[in-house]
């Protein structure tokens, strides 16, 4: 992984704004190169190259690498990373248990706040919300799953906060230190009269 990403995403962040345009399978095409640029100036240079929307590929892949610093962020405290990088299902391992991690801002569709993410209770209900609300465009994955949710004042902040390393860290290590010494938060989740029994949890981000 580049070893300057971390400054990279911070120096992208600069370059966008929370205004850009809804996603598209045509737009996401032509900027799919976004996957194989591990520095800024690479995207850059695949952007000028293509002649791609400069705003609509940046974002695109200062979201896919802050996702992808934040699964290391785990392995700097203790987590071990899946050593392939074409499994979509898992990202991590926490004590041999597979989870995939979600770098995610807050719902828009939860703006009224209904689950106290200071208590154990709130967060078991977000997280089965989570569940019941995630994509149907393809199967339904019910695997253990870590959210990280950035929960800023705005748009702009929720996306400042998927590259403030400085927080970032300080809340996954406090959750590794706890998550190695206890495990991680488990679940019930029903789907379509089927229980799964899962490993879920929250690490809430916010300036608050």
């Amino acid at each position: 992984m580049n070893n300057n990403l971390e400054q990279d995403l911070v120096n992208c962040l600069k370059l966008i704004s929370a205004d850009w345009k809804m996603q598209n399978n045509y737009m996401d095409r032509r900027t799919n190169f976004i996957y194989s640029c591990e520095t800024l100036d690479e995207c850059l240079n695949q952007i000028q190259a293509t002649g791609v929307d400069k705003a609509y590929a940046l974002h695109r892949w200062y979201n896919y690498m802050t996702s992808v610093a934040c699964e290391y962020l785990f392995c700097d405290y203790g987590a071990i990373h899946e050593e392939d990088i074409y499994n979509h299902d898992v990202d991590i391992f926490i004590n041999g248990v597979p989870f995939d991690v979600k770098l995610t801002i807050y719902p828009a569709k939860l703006s009224n706040r209904p689950f106290n993410l200071k208590t154990r209770a709130g967060k078991n209900n977000m997280i089965e919300w989570y569940y019941a609300n995630q994509s149907q465009q393809s199967r339904k994955q019910m695997l253990n799953r870590l959210y990280v949710v950035c929960d800023g004042k705005d748009a702009y902040e929720c996306l400042q906060m998927k590259s403030d390393f400085t927080l970032l860290r300080a809340k996954i290590s406090a959750f590794m230190q706890n998550a190695l010494t206890f495990g991680v938060n488990s679940v019930s989740i029903s789907d379509d009269g089927v229980t799964y029994n899962l490993k879920s949890d929250i690490i809430y981000i916010s300036y608050e």
